[in-house]
């Protein structure tokens, strides 16, 4: 591993941040994100060693699936630009813990499983659903599914009595992906005798994204319009623990890292946003705010450098992004590309790539998985020549690598960004890119049908 020399950066990590501060670097930064199987997979394919056990790995965030850390040897041998690192749950990894049907402390309204059950920090019940290559953990079970639909005041009891995780357990900081190194001691190793730029992530479930996990997806968009007092009231809750578990992670470690991941939310569908910019601007966006700013304050007293971004799936429409952006958010990911083309890798940049950076891009749900090297290699082209003039852009896949995404088409994608990604950068468009020719920007108002207007003509 190449030695750091002073106080000299190393190129790794320079040009990741200068892509985060919106300068050209030398090459477009790149970096990987995977589940445990996924990393399984890898580590496999490249001939390295790696535990059988998913439950032996040191994860992050267990609001959805089990996220872990690339291991610096993995980082090394591909020559990455940057790794990732969260802060771990309470109670220490994996996150979750066999649980009892019977001991569950709410109704689920269905009958025992058939299968063992386990319960995270939060208390959401999930069941392992095994897969052709492994599985995930399902939810099956949302602690506060009925407290929503209770008479106010008895809900926001509930809610006050909830047995909220804790921000400050201890153990949530003990360990590292390097033995014996607590996750302090292995961010300064990262920072200080590694090449290596870092982001980390502190916040464990988002609040918009926690607030489904909690009440239900299939309730939470009815709560907004039907209990939207006492959803406001689980959203500030959401809120503090979020914005203590970032102070938590940064205070063990926010000198060293380079830019802090907040916690992921999922505000849009392929289409467009779930709520309307009216819903979301009275009902989400003053809790973002609070979050953004008390914990961007708060870093900048560890690294003043220090830079934030968010997290969002499908097709956030410009202003949502700038709403964010008030908020104090510097930087966005994941850019999956097969969304509405409002929203899209291209369409981002052109709206706000002079104001913020992004992270991902290269697509999870088709082209690694089930494309060829060559076309992984193709959009990886497209997705550079679209994202990178001007800086501004750090390559990854547009979500977690899963356990079918195979290992020659990871290293297309890590090899391509080597090749093309180099500035200055080619000015021609390639093959597949989205140039802008013929885009329309996003349009608040539902789309009539041509059916209906062809009828009120034919009326008239």
């Amino acid at each position: 591993m190449v030695a750091i020399v002073g106080n000299a950066i190393p190129p790794q990590r320079k040009r990741v941040l200068d892509a985060i501060s919106l300068r050209e670097p030398d090459r477009v930064p790149v970096g990987l994100w995977g589940t445990v199987e996924g990393y399984q997979n890898l580590r496999k394919g490249l001939g390295l060693q790696y535990n059988v056990d998913t439950l032996n790995y040191r994860t992050g965030s267990t609001t959805w699936t089990t996220d872990v850390a690339f291991e610096l040897d993995l980082a090394e041998k591909l020559d990455l630009d940057f790794v990732r690192i969260s802060i771990g749950p309470p109670g220490g990894s994996p996150g979750f813990r066999e649980i009892k049907f019977e001991e569950v402390p709410f109704d689920m309204g269905i009958p025992p499983p058939d299968v063992e059950i386990n319960v995270d920090e939060w208390g959401v019940i999930r069941k392992w659903t095994p897969h052709e290559d492994g599985g995930y953990f399902e939810m099956i079970g949302y602690p506060l599914f009925d407290a929503t639909s209770a008479p106010l005041e008895e809900g926001l009891k509930e809610l006050a009595a909830f047995p909220w995780p804790d921000p400050w357990d201890e153990s949530c900081w003990q360990d590292s992906p390097i033995p014996g190194m607590t996750l302090r001691e292995y961010c300064k190793y990262v920072h200080e005798e590694t090449p290596f730029a870092l982001m980390g992530q502190g916040g464990r479930g988002g609040l918009f994204e926690q607030a489904k996990y909690m009440v239900g997806y299939a309730k939470i968009f009815s709560d907004f319009i039907e209990s939207a007092e006492f959803l406001d009231a689980m959203l500030v809750k959401l809120t503090d623990i979020e914005i203590e578990f970032n102070k938590a992670f940064l205070e063990q470690c926010g000198e060293y890292v380079d830019w802090l991941r907040m916690s992921p939310e999922d505000l849009a569908s392929e289409k467009t946003a779930f709520l309307s910019l009216d819903m979301y601007e009275r009902q989400l966006q003053p809790h973002y705010m609070r979050a953004v700013q008390e914990t961007k304050a708060f870093y900048k007293q560890k690294n003043p450098e220090g830079r934030i971004q968010f997290h969002s799936c499908g097709a956030i429409p410009e202003p949502f992004m700038r709403h964010l952006m008030t908020c104090g958010v510097d930087g966005y990911d994941s850019l999956p590309p097969k969304v509405a083309r409002h929203s899209n890798p291209a369409a981002k940049k052109r709206q706000l790539g002079n104001e913020m950076f992004f992270y991902g891009g290269i697509d999870v749900q088709e082209t690694l998985p089930w494309g060829t090297p060559e076309q992984v290699r193709a959009e990886v082209r497209a997705r550079i020549w679209e994202m990178a003039h001007g800086g501004g852009f750090l390559l990854s896949s547009s979500h977690r690598l899963e356990h079918d995404v195979p290992v020659e088409n990871t290293l297309a994608m890590i090899e391509e960004c080597h090749e093309y990604g180099v500035y200055p950068l080619p000015e021609e468009a390639p093959e597949g890119a989205d140039t802008g020719e013929g885009y329309e920007p996003w349009d608040p108002r539902p789309k009539r049908k041509k059916g209906r207007r062809r009828r009120r003509e034919a009326a008239e």
